[in-house]
């Protein structure tokens, strides 16, 4: 009995013009997403093949330059070091927050790299970019069309009389909810899947991932599956709520404009308002002041010393006061950085009230794009920084203790390194909004259940 209760759910979602609309627009939708990020990928990933190239035949002609000494300031004062940053290897199901990296860095000694990007909101949830990707395109259209194809499976049988008269035959209510349960999701998901292996054979095909990350790609998937289940029960909570299909679908839309629209785009802006953050002009302002003060006791220090300008005495001291300088700019940073990280675990926390903005967090962890990433990437850089004035003084002390500079080999040039966190890690950034995900399909599945069981089939 419960089995032809799945199959009758089945064949009749299958023979109406929802499904056939909900499966060609499936299909057609997860399959371009992943054609058009993927191609981008490979285009990313060949850009930043040349810039490595070219930062590697530049490292090495500034390293034979003939002048030892020139050859080390125009690694460390006058061109600097440049790096290609690296593409995140699953970027083309979600671009996350890369999106708005810039596809080199170029670091001095003297100037230690402090931000990605600050033009881009640090609260603002990971994964909302330009490109429809695969993220964007299961977030808001995905869980959608969830929710048009199954806002009617109660109180639409209701209205057409005949979960009235399968309740006569003395059908177990929590078996026949649990058939459409199963019948009703299995419909969503069947096309879902078919659509995502094509795009991934595709993505496979170009060379855009490896078996190395299937499991990466499939715990992706498998997220996605929960995400759209949680709009599949809402709708079925909401179909058990009301007695009329035009309710039913208003109801549901609403819902889904909150979810989707509303929650993650008012998060990051009441984490604002609630754990505000200097402005960008209020640090560079700071940190220019700090730079007046330090470039104006360098140009007394001859007057102060009364040792010549070029003397080993007035270097020793410009080197001390622009590596306080330094300090003092470094304070301001990790000051706007911690007040930005405070802001967005804020917008983080109220915004995965809403399944949206916890399979966002989830897809951009899976997929190393996420805010993680982002600060792994600006750590990086401060390091490089650091790293490069410790190359430059080391020098200047070898030169100082030796008589004369050392000339610099590329491989002993400090390199952007960042720090990647290996699969199952990333997995273990994602598992808090997945278990979100998992405790909100529980939630309204219960939901439906219980107002099943008093639901008023007359």
């Amino acid at each position: 009995m419960f089995l032809r209760m799945i199959q009758k759910e089945i064949v009749q979602h299958v023979l109406s013009l929802r499904f056939a609309v909900t499966f060609v627009l499936f299909i057609v939708l997860v399959f371009a997403s992943v054609f058009v990020t993927t191609n981008e990928y490979v285009r990313q990933r060949e850009q930043h093949d040349s810039l490595a190239s070219e930062a590697k035949k530049r490292l090495e002609e500034i390293c034979a330059i003939e002048e030892a000494d020139d050859a080390v300031r125009t690694l460390a004062w006058w061109e600097g070091k440049k790096d290609a940053i690296p593409i995140s290897p699953l970027s083309w199901f979600g671009q996350g927050m890369q999106g708005a990296y810039p596809p080199a860095v170029v670091t001095k000694a003297d100037r230690v790299s402090r931000r990605v990007d600050r033009g881009q909101t640090a609260a603002a949830a990971p994964g909302s970019s330009r490109i429809p990707d695969f993220v964007y395109v299961v977030n808001v259209v995905l869980s959608l069309l969830a929710i048009l194809l199954l806002f009617d499976s109660v109180c639409g049988e209701k209205e057409a009389g005949t979960l009235r008269l399968m309740l006569t035959n003395s059908v177990p209510r929590a078996q026949l909810l649990l058939a459409k349960w199963v019948g009703g999701y299995v419909v969503l998901l069947v096309p879902f899947l078919l659509a995502t292996a094509g795009a991934v054979v595709y993505a496979l095909a170009k060379g855009a991932f490896t078996s190395d990350q299937a499991g990466a790609v499939l715990f992706l998937v498998f997220t996605a599956c929960l995400y759209i289940a949680v709009f599949f029960n809402i709708s079925l909570f909401v179909s058990t709520t009301t007695s009329r299909s035009a309710t039913s679908l208003l109801v549901c839309l609403l819902v889904w404009v909150m979810a989707v629209l509303v929650v993650p785009n008012m998060a990051p802006v009441t984490a604002q308002i609630l754990a505000p953050t200097p402005s960008q002009d209020k640090i560079k302002a700071e940190q220019s002041a700090i730079q007046r003060e330090v470039d104006l006791k360098i140009s007394r220090l001859t007057l102060t010393s009364g040792e010549l300008s070029y003397g080993d005495k007035v270097e020793s001291e410009e080197d001390e006061l622009r590596a306080e300088g330094e300090r003092l700019k470094k304070k301001w940073d990790q000051y706007y950085e911690d007040r930005r990280r405070s802001q967005a675990e804020l917008a983080a926390a109220l915004g995965r009230i809403s399944p949206a903005t916890s399979w966002t967090y989830a897809a951009a962890s899976i997929t190393n794009t996420g805010f993680e990433a982002h600060e792994r990437l600006r750590e990086a850089r401060v390091r490089l920084g650091e790293e490069m004035a410790k190359f430059y003084h080391e020098a200047r002390e070898a030169s100082h203790r030796d008589g004369e500079w050392t000339h610099p080999q590329p491989e002993d040039v400090p390199t952007l390194q960042v720090i990647t966190p290996d699969a199952t890690a990333s997995l273990n950034e994602a598992m808090v909004d997945v278990l979100i995900l998992i405790i909100m399909n529980v939630v309204f599945f219960m939901l439906a259940f219980t107002f099943f069981l008093r639901y008023d089939v007359r």
